[in-house]
């Protein structure tokens, strides 16, 4: 479908090991325009991009991420292959991918972390093309990037379709990203929400508004068509080159 933007969940997780560079870059090679990552500290206040608070469900050894310094945590390799991406890489990664988008899905214990991250990329000079991504009852976090690093960009993740202007509004995000998380019956829940609360009418005010819906994560090409023909301006998937070849 013409118009429609894939954004790549973990950087994808069907090729390379999730959140690490490798994945990104295969994610831009199969046709996404944007990826996301989750963002962690370490114990001596580096930013890396990993899902779980621990390594052991896919690194050789289980250490805290919070508790664990940078110099041992970048001896692992993600599923024995790639190395956790540093935030230094992935800001690399940006200056060197002008044209697409990166969402940091704020896995932070403190405000100030959101703040520190937000000056770093700041610092790189990356930020129009950077969005911190949280959900909605987090979005304080949000508002902390923001008080330290006005231009950054924002995203916001209801855990609900009903009102996505408000949504956005209420954290000043310019992105709302909508969907189901790996629930039982929240693919369901989320489809009739869409329905009971006008999804596509909805995502036309908030593109009127300059805000950008998206929506996922889909990995079925069913999914996938229905997210876009409801009026989704981006598809998040874990599955690129699926994706690019139905939307």
């Amino acid at each position: 479908m013409a118009g429609i933007k894939i954004y790549a969940h973990r950087g994808g997780m069907t090729g390379e090991p999730e959140n690490t560079v490798a994945a990104f870059k295969a994610a831009f090679s199969a046709g996404a325009s944007g990826v996301e990552c989750d963002i962690r500290r370490t114990a001596d206040g580096q930013f890396v991009a990993f899902h779980d608070a621990r390594t052991g469900g896919s690194c050789v050894r289980d250490w805290k991420i919070s508790s664990t310094t940078w110099p041992h945590l970048k001896s692992l390799r993600v599923t024995g292959r790639e190395p956790i991406a540093h935030l230094d890489d992935i800001l690399n990664l940006m200056i060197l991918r002008p044209g697409k988008d990166f969402y940091f899905h704020l896995a932070l214990a403190r405000e100030s972390d959101a703040a520190d991250l937000a000056l770093q990329i700041r610092r790189a000079g990356v930020q129009d093309r950077a969005f911190l991504l949280e959900f909605q009852h987090r979005r304080r976090f949000l508002a902390a990037a923001r008080a330290a690093a006005p231009d950054i960009g924002l995203a916001i993740m209801p855990f609900f379709p009903s009102d996505l202007l408000n949504s956005a509004w209420s954290a000043g995000a310019s992105r709302v990203c909508c969907g189901w998380l790996d629930w039982p019956f929240a693919k369901q829940v989320f489809y009739a929400g869409a329905a009971a609360f006008k999804f596509r009418e909805q995502c036309g005010a908030a593109a009127l508004a300059g805000i950008e819906v998206s929506a996922g994560i889909a990995n079925h090409p069913r999914d996938m068509r229905r997210l876009a023909e409801l009026g989704a301006r981006a598809v998040w998937t874990d599955d690129v080159p699926l994706a690019a070849r139905y939307l």
